[in-house]
């Protein structure tokens, strides 16, 4: 029988191809679209997740990383005189605008964090040292930026909200959701540049390393009682947050999962009506089987194997080109998360939507009576 199936699926080649490309067309628009959805993500809390810590105090209704209020940050004092808190980490994060060489601005995220400890700072360096923001105007900029930035060279002077800083590192895969480039510096020198300066020492955040990660739920319930006026999350809790909110709050994640969706009903029509097509044009040789003594089960293999030759073909295709466009996609600055775990989900729904849509056919087979080829 699954002989049977690929000759009547290579039968019509016309018909195969047109199939094929639908296929491949809507194959590859839901694993961009999901990879682009899931990079986007990793890099809305890209921070959070590689800052090694337990606890995140923030202020009071905190929703995401890239938006957030400051507090005093001696509160970080505290915290470190109690027993259970190995460091806590004050950072500070604001906005400004980075001057370019052709006299442009660009927009960019900074954030402070301490040389000595470089929780919140940079993780994986393409070039220079974390720890070189330290002592003067210094500040490292990702190496993706270079698109938006120009030449990112080591020891270049550039203009930060007015104020002189040298280029002293470039850091790898440090990207935010918004796309705006993100720039580290020293902690002091990002609260001298910050808005809220004015209001003296002032942090975005201070990020909490217990002794024992198994009492971060119940230290972060006595912290919530002792400071009121913060917000007290787990590591998990706040990229959960983070995510939830630029995904349902902002709507960006209904889009891309309607995309997604269009991109898998439209495979599964295409496929649908190809094997539906072949399936009447061959009804005869099914009613031929069937009076032969074929079982229900012989003739749905039939089917079935067509609509799944039909989806492997498409995804044979589309992965490739998916990762092929990879790189000049993320040259305009996204991410795309492809991996193994996503091409093989994908691969999972693909084949189930596509044996989905199979079932029309093998309805109309069942229905169909042996005693009209005897009538013919």
């Amino acid at each position: 029988m699954i002989w049977l199936a690929t000759r009547l699926v290579f039968y019509n080649r016309t018909r195969l191809l047109v199939t094929l490309i639908g296929v491949v067309f809507s194959t590859y628009l839901t694993l961009t679209e999901t990879a682009l959805y899931i990079g986007m993500m990793e890099n809305a809390t890209s921070i959070i997740r590689h800052s090694n810590a337990d606890l995140w105090v923030a202020s009071k209704g905190i929703q995401n990383f890239d938006f957030a209020k400051t507090f005093p940050d001696d509160r970080a004092q505290r915290l470190l005189r109690t027993p259970y808190v190995l460091w806590a980490e004050p950072i500070m994060l604001s906005w400004g605008f980075l001057k370019l060489h052709d006299g442009a601005q660009e927009l960019v995220e900074i954030i402070g964090y301490d040389p000595a400890l470089p929780v919140g700072g940079p993780w994986e360096m393409a070039s220079g040292d974390a720890a070189a923001v330290g002592g003067g105007a210094n500040m490292i900029v990702d190496e993706s930026a270079s698109q938006r930035l120009g030449d990112l060279r080591l020891g270049g002077l550039w203009e930060l909200n007015d104020r002189e800083i040298k280029l002293v590192g470039l850091s790898r895969a440090a990207k935010t959701f918004t796309t705006a480039p993100i720039v580290f510096t020293s902690y002091a020198l990002a609260q001298e540049m910050s808005p809220n300066a004015s209001r003296g020492r002032a942090a975005a955040y201070i990020a909490v390393k217990l002794r024992n990660p198994k009492d971060a739920k119940w230290f972060a319930k006595a912290l919530r009682h002792e400071l009121k006026d913060n917000e007290v999350l787990a590591t998990e809790t706040f990229v959960e947050r983070t995510i939830l909110y630029w995904t349902v709050q902002t709507g960006m994640g209904a889009a891309f999962c309607l995309t997604a969706v269009l991109g898998l009903v439209v495979g599964a029509g295409i496929i649908g009506q190809t094997v539906f097509a072949n399936t009447m044009e061959h009804l005869g040789e099914f009613a031929t089987l069937k009076a032969m003594g074929a079982t229900g089960r012989e003739l749905n293999t039939v089917i079935l194997v067509q609509a799944v030759i039909n989806a492997l073909a498409g995804f044979a295709v589309a992965v490739p080109l998916a990762l092929l466009s990879k790189a000049p996609l993320e040259k305009t600055g996204v991410t795309l998360a492809i991996d193994l775990k996503l091409v093989g989900f994908l691969l999972f729904v693909l084949l189930a939507v596509a044996t989905a849509a199979a079932f029309f056919s093998i309805g109309r087979v069942r229905r169909v009576d042996p005693a009209t080829i005897f009538r013919s």
